[in-house]
């Protein structure tokens, strides 16, 4: 073959393996005894160099740099990094996703996580399909309800354009789940960067990069605030407490929180005089509170929202603590108001209290009532 053809043949090789290629051919010209070997030489070469990647880029490597040797060179070559989602409830879970967006890996990071993958099969499908299912089974487990509704979606690519594309295409996959069931969510996303440190503090705690970033983005802007107290709360808790102080920088929101005290009445129940911790174990307080609820009757009634009206009053006790009182009240009447008793500081409910006692909390919400969101 002359080296004019041989060239139309070899358009996507890289120049340096051209000029390789001319001198092996000049080299040839002059030992035409050894011309045939030369020629299948080049081409055993050729066959190595593009064999090589595509077996590469198959496997969906994880490194970014490989090494190969071509007529005794070493050449670096430059390889794809895969992107990767996480998503956050209290389970924690990561999907590793290649340049074609096909999931390649699927990583419960704790033991929360572990019924909801159970029986998922989503290698080798589209990660918006793998995200679709994700949350489809974290709403079957009840890790996602009506009263339990927020999601943290995270995303780490090589590049921001694509961290962009990804993020989109999975908060539009949840954000299509959302309009099917008949609750909103609120789905918190952003855009983070991987490294050792913040993958070291994610296998300590037993979640994702993703919600180790979330939290070191608050802390940085309200240092009053430590995150070995804000990682033991799950995402409902975390998005709560942002709807009282506000969300981190970086961080978007889509969909109201449930469970919150509606901004008009924080100033009614003081929330802005309570430290740090007492509003960490007030807001933990009340999701327990709707945690409860949710246990005490069937998923099936909460999420089709026979319910309850709720309200929140603050009060005190006979010895002058301030407490909140918490009332459910029946909508239908027929399946009986539940309340709840918090004292400050208290971030579990211990006084839940039933039907036949619901004039405890009634007592302090009748003069004040204060209907949470």
């Amino acid at each position: 073959m002359k080296s004019d053809d041989l060239l139309r043949h070899l358009s996507s090789v890289k120049d340096e393996y051209i000029e390789e290629i001319m001198t092996e051919s000049v080299r040839s010209a002059r030992r035409r005894s050894g011309k045939r070997h030369a020629v299948a030489s080049i081409a055993a070469s050729l066959a190595i160099v593009i064999l090589g990647t595509a077996v590469m880029a198959s496997n969906g490597a994880n490194v970014e740099k490989d090494e190969m040797s071509l007529d005794g060179s070493v050449q670096s070559i430059q390889m794809a990094r895969n992107s990767v989602i996480m998503i956050d409830v209290n389970p924690s879970i990561r999907i590793e996703v290649n340049d074609r967006d096909t999931v390649v890996a699927v990583e419960g990071l704790n033991d929360d996580s572990k019924p909801v993958l159970e029986g998922l099969e989503l290698k080798g499908k589209d990660y918006k399909t793998a995200v679709s299912e994700i949350v489809t089974s974290l709403q079957e487990k009840e890790y996602i309800t009506n009263l339990k509704n927020s999601i943290l979606i995270s995303v780490a690519a090589p590049n921001d354009d694509m961290s962009k594309e990804i993020l989109s295409g999975a908060v539009e996959t949840v954000e299509g789940i959302d309009k099917a069931i008949d609750y909103g969510l609120s789905i918190l996303s952003q855009i983070v960067s991987l490294d050792d440190a913040a993958e070291a503090t994610a296998e300590k705690y037993g979640i994702s990069e993703g919600r180790v970033d979330i939290i070191n983005k608050f802390v940085s802007e309200h240092s009053d605030y430590s995150f070995d107290k804000l990682v033991e709360n799950n995402i409902q808790l975390l998005n709560q407490l942002f709807e009282y102080i506000g969300l981190p920088e970086g961080v978007e929101r889509i969909g109201a929180v449930a469970g919150v005290v509606p901004s008009e009445y924080e100033e009614k129940l003081n929330l802005s005089e309570l430290s740090c911790d007492e509003l960490i174990s007030f807001t933990s307080a009340i999701s327990d509170f709707y945690d409860k609820l949710s246990e005490y009757y069937s998923p099936g009634d909460v999420a089709k929202r026979i319910g309850y009206e709720f309200s929140i009053a603050e009060s005190s006790s006979e010895d002058g603590k301030k407490l909140w009182a918490v009332l459910a009240e029946s909508l239908t009447k027929n399946i009986g108001n539940h309340g709840a008793i918090i004292s400050i500081g208290q971030s579990t409910v211990t006084d839940w209290i039933n039907q036949s006692e619901i004039g405890r909390v009634i007592k302090h919400i009748a003069t004040a009532i204060i209907p949470a969101a």
